[in-house]
């Protein structure tokens, strides 16, 4: 089984390890996350980048 696990706080966050750690008992794990936290970006401004 093919299990992706994603998160919105970051790539270190110990949560995404703690249930990256279980899945594997289950299947292949893969993990997309952003290098840093991006919670709530959906409802930022930007005002200095496109």
């Amino acid at each position: 089984m093919n299990i992706l696990i994603t998160n919105d706080d970051g790539i270190y966050s110990p949560g995404i390890a703690a249930l990256a750690r279980i899945a594997r008992q289950f299947g292949t794990v893969r993990i997309v996350a952003p290098d840093v936290e991006q919670s709530s970006m959906g409802h930022a401004i930007t005002h200095s980048r496109p």
